[in-house]
C-alpha cells in the first residue's frame, strides 16, 4: 500500500513541476555549451531526479550521484540507473572529503535552505579543483503577485524570501569560485485559478517558511477568499493568473590550487 502511495505523489509531482522542468531543459542547454567530462557528479537537492536524468543521459559513463534531505524523494525509482548512488542528507553537511566531485549541478533547490551561503561553501569544499558549479534557484520577484495578495490582506509572511542575483554574484565571489557568471530570466506560468497554484505549489513540497513564521501566518477561510479577490486583479485579458518565477542561473569553476615558488 506504501510503495502505491508513493507512486502517486510522485506523479503529483512531475505533473505539478512545470517550472522545475523548464528550468532543467533551460540549465541542460547551458551545459551543452560547456566542454567536460566529469567522472564524478552530484545533483544537489535531486528531489525525485528530474535532473538527474537528464545529467546521467549526457554522462552515461559518469558516476553520479542524487542528493536530498527528502528520503521519501529518495526512495522514488524515476531515475533508471543501476550504477546511480542516493544520499539522504543536509545541502549545509554534506557528507562527503573534499574535492571530491568533477560537477555539482543543482536546480530549483538552494532556495530551500535559509542559509544559502553555508551550502555554497560546502559545495565549493567537495568540488575538486577545477570542478564545474551549475545551479539555478529563484530570485525576490518569484511569485510575486501571490505575495502582492497576500500583503493586501494582513500583515503577515506568507511567501518566502529569496536571494538578489547580485548577492549570489557576490557571495560566489567571496567564496573564492572562479569565472562565475550569474544571470536572471523570468518564467511565467498561466493558471486558470489560484487554487491551481497553490495545489502545485503543495505537490512541489513549497514550504520555505520557517516554524515560527507558519505559525504566524495562520489565515482563516475569510481572509483566504480575501486573498483570492485581490489575485483576480492580476487576470488577464486572456482570462488566466499569472505566476512569475525570477529564475537565477550560475555557473562557476572551483580554481585550481596555485603553489607559491619560494627563492
Amino acid at each position: 500500500m506504501k510503495d502505491v502511495s508513493n507512486k502517486k505523489l510522485s506523479n503529483m509531482y512531475i505533473e505539478s513541476a512545470i517550472v522545475q522542468k523548464e528550468i532543467i531543459d533551460r540549465l541542460m542547454q547551458r551545459l551543452s555549451l560547456i566542454n567536460i567530462s566529469p567522472q564524478k557528479i552530484i545533483d544537489i537537492g535531486s528531489g525525485i531526479g528530474l535532473g538527474t536524468e537528464k545529467i546521467i543521459q549526457k554522462y552515461a559513463n559518469s558516476e553520479c550521484y542524487m542528493l536530498d534531505n527528502s528520503l521519501e524523494s529518495l526512495k522514488e525509482n524515476f531515475v533508471k540507473s543501476s550504477t546511480l548512488k542516493k544520499v539522504c542528507a543536509n545541502f549545509k553537511k554534506i557528507p562527503f572529503p573534499n574535492s571530491t566531485f568533477d560537477f555539482v549541478f543543482s536546480s530549483s533547490a538552494l532556495h530551500w535552505d535559509l542559509n544559502i551561503q553555508e551550502s555554497f561553501q560546502e559545495i565549493y569544499r567537495v568540488l575538486k579543483p577545477g570542478g564545474l558549479f551549475l545551479f539555478a534557484t529563484y530570485g525576490p520577484d518569484t511569485l510575486i503577485e501571490l505575495r502582492s495578495s497576500w500583503s493586501r490582506v494582513d500583515t503577515c509572511k506568507h511567501v518566502n524570501d529569496f536571494y538578489d542575483m547580485h548577492d549570489i554574484g557576490d557571495l560566489m565571489q567571496n567564496i573564492n569560485f572562479n569565472d562565475s557568471v550569474v544571470d536572471v530570466e523570468s518564467i511565467v506560468i498561466e493558471y486558470k485559478s489560484v487554487l491551481q497554484l497553490q495545489k502545485d505549489l503543495k505537490n512541489i513540497g513549497s514550504k520555505v517558511i520557517s516554524s515560527k513564521e507558519k505559525k504566524l501566518g495562520l489565515f482563516s477561510s475569510s481572509k483566504m477568499k480575501q486573498m483570492y479577490s485581490e489575485y483576480e486583479k492580476f487576470r488577464s485579458k486572456e482570462g488566466v493568473l499569472p505566476a512569475t518565477y525570477e529564475v537565477i542561473y550560475g555557473s562557476a569553476w572551483k580554481k585550481f590550487n596555485t603553489l607559491k615558488v619560494v627563492d
